[in-house]
């Protein structure tokens, strides 16, 4: 085995600049789409329901880019005490470029065209290739800011059976996902699929996101890699898996909101078998990612106490006066 090691003060003071440079461009998107689109049809096209499509070609955010608000704040207020700070800024710089670089490269082929700048978009390319930058800063941070940890900075994984419940959890969440990509990939056909996959020849929910189904991609495998950390138990296993537990929890809570305020589960009892397989599916995984971070999300740690109240047995405590200590007479 060898040295314990655990992120230095340099890289954990620059992963939290970064994570909070990240989060405040990103939430300037999020206000500009609020002010435009109001909350109401804002939340609609986040769930990605038809009540949103009108703001297609206005909002440049999507659902997934208040997860990665989320992300980015949680990075940079954790990073600078939490000994899983590698892990974080890790995750965290993996998500933003895999979730921003094809964004990054439909904007740079839509500049090609001549249809960028004198279009709707004005700032997206610059947002998401610094994005892409930010997310690489961080995945270098995490691999070179390391140090030999102290005695008291090596921090303490879950238990054995919380982490590996986490991982049974997480890698079901994110299989789950994935056979359904599967599903509408054999559904669609191939061909069709790979055009939804990577969002050719059709407008995008979000400009900074790109396609759907990568979106979807993406989040499959950040979970299925989440839940092999978390069963292997292994240093980053709290802050991965809660990431990963946030993200699809919250993907699907948008979309389960969206279902119910069109109460669309009345119609489920007439629906065929993989139309309620589909509904069913959101509810279920929000559960899941909420028992997740339930098993993940660290405890106070419990007084020494036994069944004479915290601190020692009495036959254990030492004897107040001049023999023991603390008394008038100790030290004296």
């Amino acid at each position: 085995m060898g040295e314990t090691q655990i992120l230095g003060r340099g890289a954990r003071v620059a992963g939290s600049v970064v994570g909070s440079l990240l989060a405040a461009v990103l939430l300037g998107w999020v206000v500009r789409d609020l002010t435009v689109g109001g909350p109401d049809g804002l939340w609609w096209h986040w769930a990605g329901e038809a009540a949103g499509y009108g703001l297609r070609p206005s909002a440049y955010t999507a659902g997934q880019d208040v997860l990665l608000l989320v992300v980015y704040a949680v990075v940079a207020v954790k990073v600078m005490r939490s000994a899983s700070a590698a892990a974080l800024l890790a995750a965290a710089g993996v998500l933003t470029v895999a979730l921003r670089l094809p964004a990054t490269v439909g904007l740079v082929q839509a500049a090609d065209r001549g249809d960028l700048f004198g279009g709707p978009h004005p700032g997206a390319l610059a947002t998401t290739a610094g994005s892409v930058l930010g997310g690489l800063v961080l995945i270098i941070l995490a691999a070179a800011g390391r140090r030999p940890a102290g005695p008291q900075e090596t921090g303490a994984v879950p238990r054995r059976g919380p982490a590996a419940w986490a991982g049974v959890l997480l890698l079901s969440g994110g299989a789950a996902v994935l056979a359904w990509q599967v599903y509408a990939a054999v559904n669609h056909g191939w061909e069709r699929y790979a055009t939804l996959f990577f969002g050719t020849g059709s407008p995008q929910r979000s400009v900074l996101l790109g396609a759907t189904g990568w979106q979807t991609a993406a989040l499959a495998g950040f979970a299925l890699a989440a839940g092999v950390v978390c069963l292997r138990r292994g240093r980053g296993t709290r802050g991965l898996g809660v990431l990963a537990a946030v993200q699809l929890g919250g993907v699907n809570a948008l979309i389960l909101s969206a279902y119910l305020e069109g109460s669309v589960y009345e119609q489920l009892p007439l629906l065929d078998t993989y139309s309620q397989l589909a509904l069913v599916t959101p509810p279920v995984l929000c559960v899941l990612a909420a028992v997740t971070l339930v098993l993940l999300l660290p405890r106070p740690a419990p007084e020494n106490a036994g069944p004479y109240g915290p601190g020692p047995a009495p036959w254990q405590a030492p004897a107040p006066g001049p023999y023991g200590n603390p008394g008038p007479y100790s030290g004296r």
